[in-house]
């Protein structure tokens, strides 16, 4: 079950979907010789800081796979709109009910670190919140201005004001300062006390997570605190054939590295 020591009452959960518009079936995707949800797996696996790693996912086919690579896995329906929903599912079903704190690690995210994870738990644990996330600096004006780059803007405690995939703050005067500090890339890294997670899934789409496609709107809309850790960088996930094939390269790349290492 690939336990761990350390925070018996913390779960990692890897939400995994079949269907993808732009990769087509992603999480099974051969990156280096093994399916994409593999290596996230294989990542969250090996970090400090929870008593189980499960893949949870709509397909029968995943859930092979992942139990045949040595992960715990569930079934979830097919029907969830998103990774979200999926994991308060599982949540519910009587083997997790004992877990206070839940982390949602995307199934897309091969290179996700732990820095990354423990970050979002950080601000989970800051003043009680009940959501927390990560965030790195944004280092171009191209990477500010891409809608594919969601932005974050944080108060003075350091609790997310909003997220846009607009260039966010806007800079009225002059080209923004990247070295400030305020200029912010959101990781898509949850975690979640068990109150808040079972509480968002209920929450009614609001109008601003349509307009935006962004479901964090919908609990920072209705009041949850979300804390927001700032972490050195962001490693992107994979979402197109053009990521695969960066992610391909540089996972080889590891691999050739950690056999020299041996």
């Amino acid at each position: 079950m690939h336990l761990l020591r350390r925070s018996p009452r913390v779960l990692a959960v890897i939400p995994a979907r079949l269907a993808s518009s732009r990769l087509p079936r992603k999480p099974l995707f051969q990156l280096a010789g093994r399916p994409l949800i593999e290596w996230v797996w294989r990542r969250v696996a090996g970090m400090e800081g929870f008593a189980a790693v499960v893949v949870a996912t709509d397909a029968p086919e995943v859930l092979e796979v992942a139990r045949g690579f040595g992960a715990m896995a569930e079934l979830t329906s097919t029907v969830h709109p998103s990774g979200t929903d999926r994991i308060a599912e599982m949540v519910e079903k009587p083997l997790y009910r004992g877990f206070d704190v839940v982390v949602n690690v995307q199934g897309d995210e091969p290179f996700v670190t732990a820095e990354q994870v423990h970050g979002a738990l950080a601000a989970l644990q800051t003043d009680g919140r009940g959501a927390g996330t990560v965030a790195a600096p944004i280092r171009s004006v191209a990477e500010w201005r891409d809608p594919a780059v969601v932005k974050v803007v944080r108060d003075d405690a350091g609790a997310a004001l909003l997220f846009s995939r607009a260039p966010v703050p806007h800079c009225r005067d002059g080209e923004p300062d990247f070295a400030s500090g305020l200029f912010l890339r959101h990781v898509g890294i949850y975690a979640y006390t068990r109150e808040t997670l079972l509480r968002w899934v209920d929450l009614p789409e609001h109008p601003l997570e349509r307009l935006e496609r962004l479901e964090q709107l919908r609990p920072l809309a209705a009041g949850i605190p979300i804390g927001v850790e700032t972490v050195a960088r962001a490693n992107g996930g994979v979402d197109t054939a053009e990521d695969a094939a960066w992610a391909d390269r540089l996972l080889r790349e590891l691999e050739l590295e950690n056999a020299f290492e041996r």
